[in-house]
Formats: C-alpha cells, structure tokens, sequence
C-alpha cells in the first residue's frame, strides 16, 4: 500500500485519480482540524462512496487513526452514498453546528436533504450507522 501519514491507498499507484482527491481531502481536514481528529482517530468502519455521473467508487476503510482508500465498492460497507458528483462533492461543503452535528438548516445543509428526499443522493445503511454517518460527514468536511 503506497501512502502517506493518514491515508494510505491499497492500490498503490494504481489507486483512481478520485481515490486520491478523496484521501487528499480527508487528511488535509483531519490535519489542519483538531476536532476532526478526534472523529478521525474513533471511526472504524467501511465506508462506500459511489459517484454515479462518472462512474467512480472508492471505499473508505477507517481504521481507528487511519484511512485506506481502495478503488471501487468493497465488501460489508457499513455505509454506502451514492450521488452524483456535484452532490458528493457538496457534501464536503456541509456546516458542522451545535453539538457537531451538521447543520441542515443552512443552505447547504438544505440542498442535501432535498437530494435524499428526492432519491439524486441515497446513503444506504444509515439505520443504525447515524453516529458513523455523523463522524465521516465531520471528518469530509472542509467547513
């Protein structure tokens, strides 16, 4: 596994231009943000991320202080999202409010659930997995 500090790619040089991006971006938040370490460093799960205009996916394996990004969707995800680009991208945009919790309310906070009413954003597994869903929503970000 070719990689750096937090994040490390398991498929090395091989590892998709959007593995990258991703892996770039959440260690740049979790470097740059204290409170997004502490979300970092107690995330063990895996986490699908499915861009459907393009047709790219990566998995996100947070291990406890570590990140593998692998291209493509892994086996027993616990959580899975699937949009569009411009939506996942929007997701890293998200504000975090009171108590942490992304604030949907805001501008948005809004557009993102009115992409989950009207099926352009879906995340599978969220039952049972909101406190997971809540720590990678922090950890992804930049605001």
């Amino acid at each position: 596994m070719a990689g750096r500090g937090l994040v490390s790619y398991a498929d090395g040089d091989q590892a998709s231009a959007f593995a990258q991006m991703l892996g770039g971006l959440i260690e740049a938040n979790v470097e740059s943000r204290p409170e997004k370490r502490a979300d970092f460093e107690a995330l063990a799960a895996r986490v699908g991320v499915a861009v459907t205009d393009i047709d790219e996916a990566v998995t996100l394996d947070f291990k406890g202080g570590k990140l593998v990004v692998s291209n493509g969707l892994k086996p027993d995800r616990d959580i899975t999202i699937r949009g569009d680009a411009d939506t996942v991208m929007e997701l890293s945009n998200m504000r975090i409010g009171f108590a942490g919790m992304p604030n949907y309310v805001e501008t948005t906070g809004r557009s993102i659930v009115r992409k989950l009413i009207g099926r352009r954003l879906k995340i599978e597994g969220i039952l049972g997995n909101l406190t997971t869903l809540n720590r990678v929503t922090r950890v992804f970000s930049v605001q």
